[in-house]
């Protein structure tokens, strides 16, 4: 059975661990290494990563994390898009749930 797991800030990831989410990771200077190694446990299927952790990394750094099908990142903001939420759960999930 894969997980769902919540990545980022202490304030980001208390919010997920106050809705029921068991693992979280507080990410800290080498962000992009501790999301990498995250991408190699298989069984999270999901891992909702906070947005400005994202927005910190080089776009090289970016693409890698966001290509990842097992687990696949979600950022979360307070200014996400809906249609972006769509895709990211579309990519997730392999179906369009919205038709």
């Amino acid at each position: 059975m894969v997980k769902i797991a919540a990545a980022g800030s202490n304030e980001f990831v208390v919010g997920f661990q106050l809705a029921g989410v068991k693992d979280t990771f507080e990410l800290g200077k080498a962000s992009f290494n501790e999301l990498k190694s995250l991408k190699s446990k298989k069984d999270f299927g999901v891992i909702v990563v906070d947005e400005a952790i994202m927005e910190v990394l080089d776009l090289h750094q970016r693409i890698e994390i966001e290509a990842s099908v097992n687990p696949v990142f979600i950022p979360v903001s307070t200014r996400a898009e809906q249609d972006s939420l769509k895709r990211l759960i579309k990519k997730s999930v392999g179906v369009d749930l919205w038709k």
